[in-house]
């Protein structure tokens, strides 16, 4: 079962007022993807582990059915009192189990939320809900991630842990630069 936490009121009115949602170059990334697999319009997708909706309500503009999952209530609750979006739902629910029919969904996005998932049962469940030549996007802040995932575990663990890479290399950059400046002034 997934890790359940966020659960209180307090805090996901505080998710919902300071989480901020995937970077742009985040959400072009995607949506190119899609582009070169599927045509437009594109139908369905389901944003797991929700949050209070910030990465859901990015997919907006490129579907025309969205839901959001989340196991947590409250952070549901929020979800749903920010969505004024008619193609727009939430759902509370784990994970493992999305509540839609099998080969559905075109695309399947977890943001800052995987790692939480009971991963081998959320690849099962995304396997079940995904149309043919669908897309899964995982998007996290956790570094060290490995991927497993049929016969491609080693390429898609390659392909994080190369990101992580680039990524210690850029905020080392950006580190060092803050550092400068702060003693400069």
């Amino acid at each position: 079962m997934a890790t359940r936490l966020f659960e209180g009121k307090t805090h996901a009115s505080y998710y919902q007022k300071y989480r901020f949602s995937p970077p742009q170059e985040v959400q072009d990334l995607i949506f190119n993807y899609m582009g070169e697999r599927l045509s437009k319009p594109y139908g369905f997708a389901v944003d797991v582990g929700c949050g209070t909706g910030q990465s859901t309500r990015i997919l907006v503009p490129y579907f025309e059915k969205i839901l959001g999952t989340d196991i947590s209530p409250a952070q549901i609750e929020e979800a749903s009192k920010a969505n004024d979006i008619p193609n727009v739902t939430y759902s509370v629910s784990p994970a493992e189990e999305v509540p839609v029919d099998e080969c559905s969904v075109d695309l399947v996005t977890a943001c800052a939320a995987a790692h939480w998932f009971s991963i081998e049962k959320f690849y099962k469940e995304v396997d079940r809900i995904l149309k043919p030549r669908g897309c899964l996007a995982i998007f996290t802040y956790i570094p060290d991630m490995e991927v497993h995932y049929k016969d491609r575990s080693e390429q898609l663990t390659k392909v994080f842990k190369e990101v992580s890479r680039q990524l210690r290399i850029l905020l080392g950059a950006l580190y060092g630069s803050f550092s400068l400046l702060l003693n400069i002034l």
